[in-house]
């Protein structure tokens, strides 16, 4: 930036007593009034201009809020009044005054990054690195600064290929991360408008997250943060997810960094592995398994390799499993706000289902198996624009096995189960809950997990004609995560007792639907008998054709009864015997408020 000579005795009269100790008490001197700022437009123009009108005047338009000192942030205009208003500058021009690295504050807003890749090191389309030099190098107007956005996934490398690019011109990147600011707009604004100042000032350039997260109701914040966005002199590259909607005016070039196809992670996988000199048996296992972005697999390895370090590993040892179990805390991080972690899947023989069923679950789980052949060498990928994850909905009467089948495809394909928690996911603050659940689809493709929401329909439930406010964001809700499993490509299941409650819309977009009914006797037989372990003690046969002849019960109270019946054994100190299961069913219909034990018990 070019200031005029009078703007620059400006700056350097204000600069100065932060940055001497005896030129701040000379100020005090000059002011003769502890209730005045210790610097004040009356003191600059006494101090460049004296008694000289003409430059008086030149020091009071170069302090005017559109002249490039206070419209740019290189100094600071406290209060209303225009002669006795505090002037003061930001630390970090202090600080480069000093000879100081403008690093980044613990715990704040802002992160200066150095490149750590050279641009031809990263794992970036050339087309693609083509296309941006080719938009920094762009002949721009100085009221029409470049306003770049570069979307992609968590860890595709967007700050690495900035951080590259950046350094080509001798420049850091300021990464501002617009999640910590207020949520109201108009401080977001404030605050993001401080941020870029800053970055300004350090010489780096701006790369600014979280800006798809502002409220889209807000439209005096998003406004705001529009201005602040079109002021700022330099370029500002905006980072977002690949289907945010972002707060910015037309004119801004947008570029998306691809996810990486499973035989493109393995073999970047190799790459970052022989390069940190770790052995791996199953690496096309790792690239099957997490769907992660190159940024994520630097993290992984390093931490791996520090570990290593620190347990004395040899270079020898099969770095694989560590690999693998770095990745997995990676997405346990990102789910555990929001989801639970289910240890204990059932097994193919604790599952008594009619044989249709159990063809369209062995379906559905040869569908995940077989996805990378089907897409990627067949040639569907290509074909294939929207609907590319598995999703299943399992309907059906309370404890016929919706839950504890989720669980079974679960462990068939080795995968882990997280069943999200409607409480922390629904929040009172409007986007929040979009927000949520966008990190729960996005943690479930990159981390190949099974997503179980159980009871869907309180999440999943039918639009309704929008009467009050509470109608319009709840329908938003339904419609983002319409929208989102469109594009989703990992595994979601939903369970439901209330088929009739879930959007049309939902089931048109499940890759599986399944009615769960309620167990006929025969299959009533199966689940006693498969409840029961075989390492419990017994006395006497059980006559389960009996139970399930007089006890129309489902598969979860049929579990519950067996486990209770089992405690009334263990406390009578006795093996377990028939008329311990019947005083359990007793038990458990009572407790329901049920009056005869004949029927049914939801």
């Amino acid at each position: 930036m070019n200031l005029s000579s009078t703007a620059a005795q400006v700056l350097l009269v204000v600069l100065a007593p932060q940055v001497r100790g005896e030129i701040a008490r000379l100020y005090g001197v000059l002011a003769n009034d502890e209730h005045r700022p210790l610097v004040d437009r009356f003191l600059v123009e006494l101090i460049v201009a004296g008694a000289d009108a003409r430059m008086r005047a030149e020091v009071a338009t170069e302090l005017g809020p559109d002249a490039p000192l206070i419209r740019y942030g290189l100094i600071r205009h406290d209060g209303d009044s225009p002669l006795f208003s505090g002037l003061s500058v930001d630390t970090v021009l202090v600080d480069r005054v000093r000879g100081r690295r403008t690093g980044s504050v613990q715990g704040g807003v802002t992160v200066v990054r150095t490149a750590d890749r050279a641009l031809h090191e990263l794992r970036v389309p050339d087309q693609l690195k083509r296309e941006l030099v080719l938009a920094l190098a762009e002949p721009r107007s100085a009221d029409q600064p470049l306003r770049l956005v570069l979307r992609g996934r968590r860890g595709a490398g967007r700050h690495s290929l900035i951080g590259a690019l950046a350094a080509r011109v001798g420049r850091d990147v300021a990464a501002i991360d617009a999640g910590r600011l207020p949520r109201n707009g108009k401080h977001l604004a404030a605050g993001l408008r401080l941020e870029l100042v800053r970055a300004f000032l350090r010489c780096a350039v701006p790369v600014v997250s979280g800006l798809e997260n502002v409220e889209a109701g807000d439209a005096e914040g998003q406004d705001a943060i529009k201005q602040v966005l079109r002021a700022h002199p330099g370029p500002v590259v905006i980072r977002a997810t690949p289907e945010g909607a972002l707060p910015l005016e037309p004119g801004y070039a947008s570029f998306t960094l691809p996810a990486l196809s499973e035989q493109e992670r393995a073999d970047f996988w190799r790459d970052v592995l022989a390069r940190n000199g770790l052995p791996c048996g199953d690496v096309d296992g790792l690239g099957a398994r997490f769907r992660i972005g190159p940024g994520v697999v630097e993290r992984i390895t390093a931490e791996v390799v520090a570990r290593r370090g620190h347990l004395g590993t040899t270079a020898e040892d099969d770095a694989g499993p560590q690999l693998n179990e770095a990745a997995r805390q990676h997405i346990a991080t990102r789910l555990s706000h929001v989801a639970s972690h289910v240890g204990r899947l059932a097994k193919w023989e604790q599952v008594a289902l009619p044989d249709d069923l159990l063809d369209s679950l062995r379906e559905f789980i040869a569908r995940v198996r077989h996805r990378r052949t089907v897409y990627e060498r067949w040639g569907f990928d290509a074909k294939m624009t929207t609907s590319r994850g598995l999703s299943a909905l399992f309907y059906g009467p309370p404890g016929t096995g919706k839950s504890m089948v989720a669980g079974l495809i679960a462990r068939e394909l080795g995968l882990e189960l997280y069943k999200v928690d409607l409480a922390r996911v629904v929040s009172k603050w409007i986007g929040e809950t979009e927000k949520n659940l966008a990190e729960i689809f996005d943690a479930a493709e990159d981390g190949q997990v099974v997503v179980l929401f159980d009871e869907a329909d309180s999440l999943f439930a039918k639009r309704t004609e929008v009467k009050s406010s509470v109608d319009r964001y709840a329908n938003l809700e339904v419609n983002y995560l319409l929208q989102r499993l469109d594009s989703f490509e990992g595994i979601c299941i939903l369970t439901t007792n209330l088929d009739g409650s879930i959007d049309p819309a939902f089931k048109r977009r499940m890759s599986l639907r399944l009615a769960f009914p309620f167990p006929d006797e025969e299959m009533r037989v199966r689940l006693w008998s498969a409840h029961v372990p075989a390492e419990t003690p017994t006395a006497g046969d059980f006559d389960f054709v009996d139970l399930a002849r007089r006890f129309p019960l489902s598969g979860g109270y049929i579990r519950n009864s067996a486990l209770r019946a089992a405690f009334l054994a263990a406390q009578e100190e006795r093996p377990l015997g028939h008329d311990h299961l019947v005083r359990a069913i007793q038990l458990e219909y009572r407790e329901l408020g049920k009056l005869s034990t004949t029927g049914r018990m939801e």
